[in-house]
């Protein structure tokens, strides 16, 4: 008998990138919680004292497919991906940190979550 909830597996990994003094560090390794548990992977950065236009973003990728953005602090709108999933995310800037959240997972959030210190994915225009 299949139980109504299945594991949903995050699969994390640290994205620490360096431009000048920047620096983004996230929750490790993979996190597996039960479809409809509540999800949060944390996110801490240390920016530049130059670095006064850099603000934090949530990529995903799901397999076979590049990256793609989900939330931004900056200019968040209702259409970011994030939001129309559920998502969001906390940015604290005393703390610097913007940790990304949702009340009840889902299994289709099965995929690979970075944090990023700028907004990393270009657009193509068609």
């Amino acid at each position: 008998m299949t139980l109504p909830w299945l594991s949903v597996v995050v699969v994390m990994s640290i994205l620490k990138g360096t431009y000048g003094a920047d620096s983004v560090t996230q929750t490790e390794g993979s996190v597996i919680i039960r479809q409809g548990d509540p999800v949060r992977l944390n996110c801490t950065y240390q920016f530049s004292l130059t670095a006064t236009l850099t603000y934090p973003f949530w990529y995903v990728q799901f397999p076979s497919q590049p990256p793609r953005l989900l939330l931004r602090d900056l200019g968040r709108e209702d259409s970011d991906e994030g939001i129309r999933k559920g998502f969001n995310a906390t940015h604290d800037k005393k703390l610097k940190s913007f940790h990304l959240w949702k009340p009840a997972s889902e299994l289709s959030d099965s995929a690979t979550y970075y944090c990023a210190a700028s907004d990393t994915v270009t657009r193509s225009s068609a």
